[in-house]
Protein backbone atom coordinates (compact mmCIF):
# COMPACT_ATOMS: atom_id res chain seq x y z
CA UNK A 1 0.00 0.00 0.00
CA UNK A 2 1.50 3.53 -1.11
CA UNK A 3 0.31 6.41 0.70
CA UNK A 4 0.30 9.74 -1.63
CA UNK A 5 -1.96 12.71 -2.64
CA UNK A 6 -2.57 15.38 -4.77
CA UNK A 7 -0.11 18.08 -5.44
CA UNK A 8 0.38 21.58 -7.25
CA UNK A 9 2.16 21.50 -10.62
CA UNK A 10 2.55 24.90 -10.82
CA UNK A 11 6.00 25.90 -12.36
CA UNK A 12 5.76 22.58 -14.54
CA UNK A 13 4.07 19.28 -14.20
CA UNK A 14 7.71 17.69 -13.59
CA UNK A 15 7.87 19.57 -10.29
CA UNK A 16 4.69 17.63 -8.34
CA UNK A 17 7.49 14.55 -7.74
CA UNK A 18 9.86 16.85 -5.08
CA UNK A 19 6.93 18.14 -3.44
CA UNK A 20 5.11 15.24 -2.63
CA UNK A 21 8.69 13.75 -1.19
CA UNK A 22 8.99 16.85 0.77
CA UNK A 23 5.63 15.43 2.32
CA UNK A 24 6.89 11.75 2.75
CA UNK A 25 4.53 10.66 -0.33
CA UNK A 26 4.75 7.43 -1.96
CA UNK A 27 2.47 7.85 -5.35
CA UNK A 28 1.18 11.62 -7.17
CA UNK A 29 -1.80 12.67 -8.45
CA UNK A 30 -2.11 16.35 -10.68
CA UNK A 31 -3.92 18.75 -12.99
CA UNK A 32 -1.77 19.35 -16.25
CA UNK A 33 -4.20 21.98 -17.27
CA UNK A 34 -6.29 24.65 -15.03
CA UNK A 35 -9.22 22.03 -13.62
CA UNK A 36 -11.93 25.36 -13.89
CA UNK A 37 -10.80 25.98 -17.16
CA UNK A 38 -11.30 24.40 -20.46
CA UNK A 39 -7.92 24.86 -22.32
CA UNK A 40 -6.45 21.27 -23.37
CA UNK A 41 -3.05 20.33 -21.35
CA UNK A 42 0.10 21.62 -23.92
CA UNK A 43 3.46 20.85 -22.24
CA UNK A 44 6.52 22.02 -24.09
CA UNK A 45 9.29 19.08 -25.12
CA UNK A 46 11.80 19.70 -22.17
CA UNK A 47 8.72 19.15 -19.20
CA UNK A 48 7.70 16.29 -21.16
CA UNK A 49 11.17 15.15 -20.77
CA UNK A 50 12.18 16.71 -17.31
CA UNK A 51 8.62 14.55 -16.17
CA UNK A 52 9.94 11.45 -17.72
CA UNK A 53 13.30 11.58 -15.77
CA UNK A 54 11.81 12.81 -12.75
CA UNK A 55 8.99 9.81 -12.36
CA UNK A 56 11.52 7.53 -13.22
CA UNK A 57 13.74 9.00 -10.49
CA UNK A 58 11.77 8.89 -8.01
CA UNK A 59 10.10 5.44 -8.99
CA UNK A 60 6.57 6.03 -7.86
CA UNK A 61 3.02 5.78 -9.98
CA UNK A 62 1.54 9.00 -11.04
CA UNK A 63 -2.69 9.67 -11.54
CA UNK A 64 -4.35 12.94 -13.47
CA UNK A 65 -7.25 14.14 -12.12
CA UNK A 66 -9.46 15.17 -14.80
CA UNK A 67 -10.65 19.01 -14.91
CA UNK A 68 -13.90 19.50 -12.63
CA UNK A 69 -15.86 20.88 -15.75
CA UNK A 70 -16.45 18.17 -17.55
CA UNK A 71 -19.47 16.64 -18.03
CA UNK A 72 -20.95 13.50 -20.04
CA UNK A 73 -24.35 13.35 -18.73
CA UNK A 74 -25.51 16.81 -20.34
CA UNK A 75 -27.78 17.85 -22.69
CA UNK A 76 -25.66 20.47 -23.75
CA UNK A 77 -23.84 19.45 -27.09
CA UNK A 78 -20.65 22.32 -26.26
CA UNK A 79 -20.13 20.84 -22.60
CA UNK A 80 -19.85 17.52 -24.62
CA UNK A 81 -17.45 18.13 -27.10
CA UNK A 82 -15.42 20.00 -24.95
CA UNK A 83 -15.77 17.45 -22.06
CA UNK A 84 -15.06 14.36 -24.86
CA UNK A 85 -11.97 16.80 -26.12
CA UNK A 86 -10.57 17.10 -22.53
CA UNK A 87 -10.36 14.10 -21.70
CA UNK A 88 -9.11 12.40 -24.65
CA UNK A 89 -6.39 14.90 -24.40
CA UNK A 90 -5.86 13.70 -20.77
CA UNK A 91 -5.54 9.91 -22.14
CA UNK A 92 -3.14 11.07 -24.91
CA UNK A 93 -0.92 13.19 -22.26
CA UNK A 94 -0.83 10.16 -19.60
CA UNK A 95 0.68 8.10 -22.32
CA UNK A 96 3.17 10.58 -23.19
CA UNK A 97 4.41 10.99 -19.72
CA UNK A 98 3.86 6.88 -18.37
CA UNK A 99 1.16 7.99 -16.06
CA UNK A 100 -1.05 5.34 -14.82
CA UNK A 101 -4.26 6.99 -16.13
CA UNK A 102 -6.82 9.53 -15.42
CA UNK A 103 -9.32 9.81 -12.91
CA UNK A 104 -12.25 11.91 -13.46
CA UNK A 105 -16.09 12.84 -12.71
CA UNK A 106 -18.89 11.76 -14.93
CA UNK A 107 -20.85 15.01 -14.27
CA UNK A 108 -24.61 15.82 -13.53
CA UNK A 109 -27.61 14.61 -15.17
CA UNK A 110 -29.07 18.01 -13.64
CA UNK A 111 -32.40 16.26 -13.35
CA UNK A 112 -32.97 13.96 -16.61
CA UNK A 113 -32.02 10.53 -14.29
CA UNK A 114 -29.08 8.31 -14.62
CA UNK A 115 -31.28 5.78 -16.70
CA UNK A 116 -32.07 8.00 -19.88
CA UNK A 117 -28.36 9.57 -20.64
CA UNK A 118 -26.53 6.29 -20.13
CA UNK A 119 -26.37 5.60 -23.46
CA UNK A 120 -24.96 9.44 -24.38
CA UNK A 121 -22.34 8.97 -21.74
CA UNK A 122 -20.44 5.35 -22.83
CA UNK A 123 -20.82 6.30 -26.79
CA UNK A 124 -18.86 9.48 -25.13
CA UNK A 125 -16.67 7.72 -23.46
CA UNK A 126 -16.19 5.37 -25.63
CA UNK A 127 -14.88 8.22 -28.21
CA UNK A 128 -12.81 9.13 -25.44
CA UNK A 129 -10.81 5.70 -25.41
CA UNK A 130 -10.90 5.51 -28.99
CA UNK A 131 -9.39 9.00 -29.29
CA UNK A 132 -6.41 7.78 -27.12
CA UNK A 133 -5.36 4.35 -28.32
CA UNK A 134 -2.98 3.56 -25.40
CA UNK A 135 -2.57 1.70 -22.45
CA UNK A 136 -3.33 4.26 -19.77
CA UNK A 137 -6.67 3.84 -17.83
CA UNK A 138 -9.78 5.64 -17.80
CA UNK A 139 -10.88 6.11 -14.00
CA UNK A 140 -14.23 6.56 -13.03
CA UNK A 141 -14.64 8.23 -9.38
CA UNK A 142 -17.67 7.48 -6.90
CA UNK A 143 -19.86 11.00 -6.48
CA UNK A 144 -20.85 12.43 -3.36
CA UNK A 145 -24.48 12.51 -4.63
CA UNK A 146 -24.90 15.84 -4.39
CA UNK A 147 -26.32 17.64 -7.57
CA UNK A 148 -27.64 15.17 -9.28
CA UNK A 149 -24.26 13.00 -9.77
CA UNK A 150 -23.54 10.27 -11.55
CA UNK A 151 -21.69 7.90 -10.33
CA UNK A 152 -23.15 8.10 -6.67
CA UNK A 153 -23.41 4.38 -6.22
CA UNK A 154 -21.21 1.54 -6.98
CA UNK A 155 -24.12 0.36 -9.05
CA UNK A 156 -24.14 3.31 -11.57
CA UNK A 157 -20.33 2.83 -11.84
CA UNK A 158 -21.08 -0.96 -12.88
CA UNK A 159 -23.49 -0.38 -15.25
CA UNK A 160 -21.24 2.51 -17.13
CA UNK A 161 -18.41 0.20 -17.26
CA UNK A 162 -20.83 -2.77 -18.81
CA UNK A 163 -22.19 -0.04 -21.30
CA UNK A 164 -18.14 -0.31 -22.02
CA UNK A 165 -18.52 -3.59 -22.65
CA UNK A 166 -16.45 -4.26 -19.62
CA UNK A 167 -13.20 -2.56 -21.59
CA UNK A 168 -9.86 -3.46 -19.75
CA UNK A 169 -8.83 0.04 -19.03
CA UNK A 170 -11.88 1.36 -17.14
CA UNK A 171 -10.97 1.28 -13.34
CA UNK A 172 -12.23 2.64 -10.61
CA UNK A 173 -10.92 5.20 -8.24
CA UNK A 174 -13.16 5.02 -4.64
CA UNK A 175 -13.37 8.16 -2.78
CA UNK A 176 -13.43 7.82 0.90
CA UNK A 177 -15.33 10.82 1.63
CA UNK A 178 -17.91 10.80 -1.17
CA UNK A 179 -19.05 7.02 -0.53
CA UNK A 180 -19.57 7.75 3.52
CA UNK A 181 -21.44 10.75 1.86
CA UNK A 182 -23.86 8.54 -0.18
CA UNK A 183 -24.59 6.15 2.87
CA UNK A 184 -21.55 3.67 2.29
CA UNK A 185 -20.74 3.29 6.55
CA UNK A 186 -16.87 2.40 5.91
CA UNK A 187 -16.18 3.93 9.22
CA UNK A 188 -16.57 0.42 10.21
CA UNK A 189 -15.19 -3.44 9.64
CA UNK A 190 -18.72 -4.48 9.32
CA UNK A 191 -20.15 -1.51 6.80
CA UNK A 192 -16.67 -1.97 4.81
CA UNK A 193 -17.34 -5.41 4.28
CA UNK A 194 -21.50 -4.65 3.00
CA UNK A 195 -19.38 -2.01 0.37
CA UNK A 196 -16.88 -3.94 -0.64
CA UNK A 197 -19.19 -7.16 -1.25
CA UNK A 198 -21.32 -4.53 -3.12
CA UNK A 199 -18.71 -3.30 -5.19
CA UNK A 200 -17.10 -6.56 -5.92
CA UNK A 201 -20.74 -7.25 -7.33
CA UNK A 202 -20.91 -4.21 -9.09
CA UNK A 203 -18.02 -3.30 -10.65
CA UNK A 204 -14.77 -5.89 -9.64
CA UNK A 205 -12.30 -5.80 -7.39
CA UNK A 206 -10.09 -5.67 -9.76
CA UNK A 207 -10.88 -2.70 -11.04
CA UNK A 208 -10.06 -0.89 -7.98
CA UNK A 209 -7.06 1.17 -8.90
CA UNK A 210 -6.80 3.87 -6.26
CA UNK A 211 -8.41 5.10 -3.35
CA UNK A 212 -8.58 9.12 -3.04
CA UNK A 213 -8.25 9.22 1.35
CA UNK A 214 -10.24 12.07 2.54
CA UNK A 215 -12.36 12.52 6.03
CA UNK A 216 -15.83 14.06 5.74
CA UNK A 217 -17.01 16.86 7.51
CA UNK A 218 -20.70 15.34 6.44
CA UNK A 219 -22.43 13.08 9.02
CA UNK A 220 -23.07 9.50 7.17
CA UNK A 221 -25.46 9.76 3.97
CA UNK A 222 -25.20 13.48 4.27
CA UNK A 223 -24.78 13.76 0.56
CA UNK A 224 -22.33 16.60 0.64
CA UNK A 225 -18.80 16.37 -0.72
CA UNK A 226 -16.77 18.27 2.37
CA UNK A 227 -13.16 17.06 2.72
CA UNK A 228 -11.65 16.83 5.96
CA UNK A 229 -7.80 15.83 7.32
CA UNK A 230 -7.62 11.82 8.64
CA UNK A 231 -9.23 11.92 11.90
CA UNK A 232 -10.63 14.61 12.19
CA UNK A 233 -14.23 14.05 10.45
CA UNK A 234 -17.03 11.54 11.10
CA UNK A 235 -14.89 8.47 9.41
CA UNK A 236 -12.33 9.14 11.88
CA UNK A 237 -9.00 7.49 12.74
CA UNK A 238 -10.78 4.27 13.91
CA UNK A 239 -12.90 4.51 10.48
CA UNK A 240 -9.60 4.60 8.26
CA UNK A 241 -8.38 2.21 10.36
CA UNK A 242 -11.45 -0.52 9.48
CA UNK A 243 -11.02 0.90 5.64
CA UNK A 244 -7.61 0.29 5.55
CA UNK A 245 -7.52 -3.52 6.59
CA UNK A 246 -9.73 -4.58 4.37
CA UNK A 247 -7.66 -6.52 1.73
CA UNK A 248 -9.18 -5.22 -1.23
CA UNK A 249 -7.40 -1.68 -0.95
CA UNK A 250 -4.13 -3.17 0.54
CA UNK A 251 -2.50 -3.05 -2.96
CA UNK A 252 -3.82 0.10 -4.21
CA UNK A 253 -2.40 3.46 -3.80
CA UNK A 254 -4.26 6.34 -1.29
CA UNK A 255 -3.76 9.79 -2.73
CA UNK A 256 -5.04 12.45 -0.29
CA UNK A 257 -6.85 15.12 -1.19
CA UNK A 258 -7.14 16.64 1.85
CA UNK A 259 -7.27 20.56 3.20
CA UNK A 260 -4.08 19.87 5.41
CA UNK A 261 -3.42 21.57 8.82
CA UNK A 262 -2.82 24.85 7.37
CA UNK A 263 -5.47 24.86 5.05
CA UNK A 264 -2.56 24.57 2.23
CA UNK A 265 -4.08 21.28 1.05
CA UNK A 266 -2.45 17.51 1.52
CA UNK A 267 0.48 17.96 3.88
CA UNK A 268 3.21 15.78 5.64
CA UNK A 269 1.08 15.17 9.05
CA UNK A 270 -1.88 13.81 6.89
CA UNK A 271 0.38 11.48 4.84
CA UNK A 272 1.87 10.22 8.62
CA UNK A 273 -1.60 9.79 9.82
CA UNK A 274 -1.82 7.26 7.39
CA UNK A 275 1.32 5.53 7.35
CA UNK A 276 0.80 5.21 10.96
CA UNK A 277 -2.57 3.46 10.31
CA UNK A 278 -0.50 1.15 7.90
CA UNK A 279 1.95 0.22 10.30
CA UNK A 280 -0.37 -0.77 13.28
CA UNK A 281 -2.04 -2.83 10.83
CA UNK A 282 1.51 -4.46 9.86
CA UNK A 283 0.31 -4.13 6.10
CA UNK A 284 3.59 -3.56 3.86
CA UNK A 285 4.86 -0.46 2.41
CA UNK A 286 6.63 0.11 -1.48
Amino acid sequence: MRIGAHVSSAGGPQNVFSRVEEIGGEAVQLFISAPQQWRLPALKDEQISAFREQREAADIPAFFHGVYLMNFASQDPAILEKSVASLTSYLQWADKLGVVGTIFHLGSHLGAGFEPMMKQMCTLLRECLEGAPNETLLILENSAGQGNCVGKDFAEIGAVIRGLDNDPRVAVCIDTCHAYAMGYDISTREGCELAFEEFDREVGLRRLVAVHANDSKMPLGGVRDRHENIGDGHIGYEGFQAFMSHPGVQDVPFLLEVPGLEKKGPDAENVARLKKIREELGIPGP
